[in-house]
């Protein structure tokens, strides 16, 4: 896990899937310690995860007729 501060003050967080995987458990584990802030971060970091795995692509126009071709 790498944390930088930016020059506008925010900061960036760089995990790998396995580290985002573990510190989401463990941040929704104890959800009910937790305040809002670090629940809503905890679901970023599984959505973030869940995104940087998902490998489907919709086709171009998934929902217009095939294009008959003549042969």
């Amino acid at each position: 896990m790498k944390i930088h501060q930016e020059e506008n003050g925010s900061l960036v967080i760089e995990l790998t899937q396995s580290e985002g995987k573990t510190l989401a458990r463990q941040i929704i584990q104890h959800a009910e310690d937790a305040q809002t802030a670090v629940l809503n971060f905890g679901y970023l970091i599984n959505e973030a995860r869940f995104d940087a795995v998902n490998i489907f692509r919709q086709p171009p126009h998934p929902w217009e007729p095939l294009e008959r071709h003549s042969s």
